[in-house]
């Protein structure tokens, strides 16, 4: 009966080593970047129009609204992301319509070095490159790019309708870092 005892003794001892060293963390389980739509601000535009509205935690179209919703999303860096390659896009939407034109939502992570007012795309996810009609998430590839310190990232997203029967809504935006 002792056998069983010390074994156990030791699995318990070896888990709670293990998981306490931070060396065994990756920069992309401490950097995480989903985001809800509803934590988006919307831009000047989209206030003036008074077209858009949460919903949960998404931004949709209120009413019969059609035209463009514009919101910037903020993208948290952490430090031990600095140095990381950008990789997949993950892009959580509603568009009932699927690769139809009558709805999208498109998100872009964008990116400038501090002290400019000049934007540069580093990738894009686009719901109309889906034909899932319903509520899911997409996952985008795009260009790998590294992050650095000097410079400021976060998500620019259109929700655009011109059909006023189609659902859509943005839901959420994240990224996951290459290994």
């Amino acid at each position: 009966m002792r056998t069983p005892f010390a074994i156990t003794s030791i699995a318990v001892g070896l888990c709670l080593f293990f998981p306490a060293r931070p060396d065994f963390a990756l920069a992309a389980d401490a950097d995480v970047t989903d985001l809800v739509g509803g934590a988006c601000v919307p831009d000047s535009a989209t206030v003036r129009a008074g077209v858009y509205e949460t919903a949960g935690f998404g931004v949709r179209f209120s009413g019969n609204g059609t035209g463009r919703i514009r919101l910037f999303c903020p993208y948290h860096l952490h430090s031990s992301a600095i140095g990381a390659k950008i990789g997949l896009i993950f892009l959580s939407v509603i568009d009932d319509d699927g690769m139809e034109v009558g709805a999208r939502v498109r998100a872009f992570l964008r990116r400038a070095r501090i002290g400019s007012n000049v934007a540069i795309t580093i990738g894009t996810c686009d719901s109309n490159t889906s034909n899932f009609p319903g509520p899911h998430n997409m996952g985008c590839f795009g260009p790998s790019y590294t992050t650095q310190i000097n410079e400021s990232y976060w998500w620019d997203v259109l929700i655009e309708r011109s059909n006023p029967r189609v659902n859509v809504e943005f839901l959420a935006v994240g990224m996951r870092y290459y290994p």
